[in-house]
């Protein structure tokens, strides 16, 4: 695509020296200048006018990549968080809106999942923050190969993510329980790292609201916390915030 734009802007110039060139020619040949001394002068006049006009793209072209460059970076900066590389809380909730009005109306099933990492603290007392960090990021990055394309995925507290997907409960669960497969030990720098999950799933109903649903999630993994952690636990009605 690059060597496209490269020629593409090459053919311009051209074309802009060889009328400018034209112009002077005429230009001199009204003015009833020496003849001997036209041709070097348009030829002067066309080298002159395609350094500048190639030079002038070259250094335009440089600035479009940075400017392009830049605004990726703006945009990632804006949708993604940083530690993890899932999407941040306020971005991830502006698709579930999306997904939840999807849902309704195509009546397609949705389930959301919340993934809380046991006793993180004491990975943080145990190797301070900065590792703990890399363990969040190695974790995020896992999670999100494990999803599929439909599926979105966001940083949801210090220690735990939400996911959402068009699918039912069994499907959620079964994805559940092969992400706690899967991290049960990552490695971080060379170091295996023994997590412990609790896990809440829940599948949106017809008298749902979005709020609602994430909640009842929020629940089933303050169930699965009190049942002692390292689990998957399901919740079709709420037992405490309703």
């Amino acid at each position: 695509m690059l060597n496209g734009v490269f020629l593409k802007n090459a053919i311009k110039d051209l074309l802009i020296s060889i009328v400018s060139s034209t112009v002077f020619y005429f230009l001199l040949r009204y003015l009833n200048a020496d003849k001997k001394i036209i041709p070097y002068a348009v030829s002067f006049m066309f080298i002159f006018v395609f350094a500048v006009s190639i030079t002038a793209s070259f250094v335009m072209f440089k600035l479009k990549l940075k400017i392009n460059d830049l605004n990726e970076k703006l945009s990632k900066l804006a949708k993604f968080d940083e530690t993890t590389d899932v999407y941040k809380r306020i971005y991830f909730f502006e698709m579930a809106y999306k997904y939840f009005d999807i849902s309704k109306r195509k009546k397609l099933p949705l389930s959301v999942m919340i993934i809380d990492i046991d006793d993180f603290s004491f990975f943080n007392n145990k190797y301070g923050l900065e590792f703990s960090d890399k363990i969040l990021h190695t974790i995020g990055s896992k999670l999100k190969t494990s999803l599929r394309g439909m599926d979105i995925i966001g940083r949801y507290g210090g220690d735990s993510f939400i996911i959402m997907s068009f699918s039912n409960k069994e499907e959620l669960i079964n994805l559940a329980n092969r992400i706690r497969n899967m991290l049960k030990i990552i490695e971080v720098e060379g170091k295996p790292i023994a997590l412990s999950l609790s896990i809440g799933i829940t599948e949106k109903k017809d008298q749902d609201t979005l709020n609602n649903l994430i909640k009842r999630a929020d629940e089933a993994v303050i169930l699965a916390k009190e049942k002692g952690g390292n689990r998957v636990d399901f919740l079709e009605q709420f037992l405490l915030f309703e």
